[in-house]
């Protein structure tokens, strides 16, 4: 199996990964333990099994994957990963980053919204600080000259930087090939703004990772073609979690 990402395409279950990437690169964060906010109760766990499915379903190797838990994800230790990795993917490379924790939305004073991640010892009450912004994600997306970067975010905020994206049809010419050559920027988030992380013991995980889980290691977002789109992932996401969160959660692309 093959994990890539395009402008409508994010996994790849029908081609072997060396046919698409010369490298696939993933930072895999999950935070329970706060310093200064409400503890999580699975989002450590959550980044586990994201990181076992990678090595065992797509083909990652366990040196290219950096895993960051609890104490470890720092606001500067998360910085200084994403550098380090982006700043070693070469143009053939897939680079995919997913993140377990807590989101906040904060007005920006043109009137809009801008999106944080927080670390570890991220705090609410001094955001500039001690978050990561989701300009810092684009960034990233800008710095690094992998091929395919995607952004797996189980999180809800809102002031995602949304664009216009193009969107391929499944019957043009060459689709599969077009998708796997083209650069692309992608990011799936957990919930919009004034949601909540929805976890359950019952589940061991939250409901966007449950999910999640099921769509990449059980193939269930593939509609029966050998491959997954982005579209295709984030119908299915949307529908799950949603009812999963009985309706108080709602993924986003």
């Amino acid at each position: 199996n093959a994990l890539y990402q395009d402008q409508t395409i994010t996994f790849g279950l029908a081609v072997t990964s060396d046919a698409v990437y010369d490298k696939q690169w993933a930072l895999i964060i999950g935070i329970n333990e706060y310093q200064n906010e409400n503890d999580l109760g699975y989002a450590a766990e959550d980044a586990e099994e994201i990181r076992n499915i990678l090595l065992n379903h797509y083909g990652y190797l366990e040196k290219n994957i950096t895993l960051l838990k609890n104490e470890e994800a720092t606001l500067q230790n998360i910085k200084t990963k994403l550098g380090e990795i982006a700043s070693q993917t070469k143009q053939n490379d897939a680079f995919l980053i997913f993140f377990a924790g807590h989101g906040i939305t904060q007005p920006t004073q043109e009137g809009g919204e801008m999106g944080y991640l927080l670390p570890v010892d991220g705090n609410k009450d001094n955001v500039y600080a001690t978050c990561l912004p989701m300009s810092e994600l684009k960034t990233i997306g800008s710095i690094s000259p992998a091929k395919h970067v995607l952004f797996l975010m189980d999180a809800c905020y809102g002031g995602l930087m949304a664009l216009e994206y193009r969107s391929l049809g499944k019957d043009a010419p060459g689709y599969l090939a077009k998708l796997a050559r083209e650069k692309s920027r992608q990011i799936i988030t957990a919930g919009g703004k004034g949601e909540k992380v929805i976890e359950k013991a019952i589940w061991g995980h939250s409901a966007f990772t449950k999910n999640l889980i099921s769509a990449l290691r059980d193939n269930l977002a593939d509609d029966g073609d050998g491959f997954i789109t982005a579209n295709e992932l984030a119908v299915y996401l949307k529908k799950r979690v949603t009812i999963d969160s009985e309706y108080r959660q709602t993924p986003q692309i």
